[in-house]
C-alpha cells in the first residue's frame, strides 16, 4: 500500500476504534485480548499513538504533540480520541521518506511508522469491537499488507524461539488471490509467495484458505469472522504461535 492509503487506514481505524470504546462500559472484558479490559485496551493503544506521533514530531522538528498522563473513568475516552487525532495529524504532516528512529533496523523512515500504525489500529480497532460484539474485518488490502508486514517485519524482528519444527504453514487468501509459505525453522522464519495455490501434503503441513481478513487474524490470534478451509495438521498454527503472539 502508498503512504497516503495507510494514513486513511489509519484515519479510519481510529474513528471505529474511538466508536467502540465509548460505544459501552469501560470495564467490559475484551474477549480478544485475555485479562484486559476496554480500559486496558484503550490505555495501551493511547500510549502507542502518543509514542509514535512524538517519534514523528521529533523525526520533523515540530513542537511534539500533548501526551498526557491518562485520566480515570470517562476521560479515557477523550484521552485516546485526542492521542489518536494528533497522530493522524502528525502523520498526515509527514512525508513518508523522513528519516526518524523506528525500532526495526531495516526501515527508518515515516512510512515504516505509518504502515505499523495501520495495523497496529486495524487490530486493536478488532479488538475493542469484540468487547461490544460488533466485529467488522479488516479491509481485504490493508488485510494483505497487514500479513506481508507480519512475516517481513514483525515476525523477522524477533528472536527465534528455537522450537522451529521446519514445517510449512500455507495460507491463501480468497479475496484477494495472495498466496505465502511460511517455514517455521529452527533459527529462523522464512516465507515464500508461490504463484500456486499451496495445498497440504505438496510442500506444507497446514494449508489455511481464508478470507485476507481472517488469515491476517488468525495469524495475530484473534477468532475469523468467516469459515476457513484447513487441510493438514492444524498443530502447524501452535508452531506459528510459538514463533509470534501480539
Amino acid at each position: 500500500m502508498d503512504h497516503d492509503s495507510l494514513i486513511e487506514a489509519v484515519r479510519t481505524e481510529r474513528a471505529a476504534l474511538d466508536d467502540a470504546v465509548r460505544a459501552g462500559p469501560m470495564s467490559a472484558e475484551v474477549p480478544t485480548c485475555e485479562g484486559w479490559t476496554v480500559a486496558d485496551l484503550a490505555l495501551h493503544v493511547g500510549s502507542f499513538c502518543g509514542f509514535w506521533s512524538h517519534v514523528l514530531c521529533e523525526g520533523t522538528g515540530r513542537p511534539k504533540t500533548p501526551f498526557p498522563d491518562p485520566p480515570t473513568g470517562g476521560d479515557l475516552v477523550r484521552w485516546l480520541a485526542d492521542l489518536s487525532a494528533h497522530l493522524v495529524d502528525e502523520l498526515t504532516e509527514t512525508p513518508a521518506t523522513t528519516e526518524l528512529w523506528t525500532w526495526f533496523d531495516g526501515d527508518h523512515s515515516a512510512g515504516f511508522v505509518a504502515r505499523r500504525c495501520a495495523h497496529e489500529l486495524a487490530v486493536h480497532r478488532y479488538d475493542a469491537q469484540s468487547a461490544r460484539a460488533t466485529c467488522a474485518p479488516i479491509a481485504a488490502r490493508l488485510a494483505v499488507d497487514g500479513i506481508d508486514e507480519l512475516l517481513d517485519v514483525l515476525v523477522t524482528a524477533r528472536e527465534p524461539s528455537g522450537q522451529g519444527t521446519g514445517r510449512t504453514l500455507a495460507l491463501h487468501g480468497t479475496d484477494a488471490g495472495s498466496n505465502w509459505a511460511v517455514v517455521l525453522g529452527t533459527d529462523r522464519v522464512v516465507v515464500e509467495r508461490p504463484h500456486r495455490v499451496p495445498t497440504a501434503g505438496n510442500g506444507c503441513d497446514l494449508a489455511l484458505a481464508a478470507t485476507s481478513s481472517d488469515l491476517e487474524l488468525l495469524l495475530y490470534n484473534r477468532p475469523p469472522l468467516g469459515p476457513v478451509d484447513d487441510h493438514g495438521d492444524r498443530s502447524v498454527l501452535d508452531d506459528w504461535y510459538r514463533e509470534f503472539s501480539f
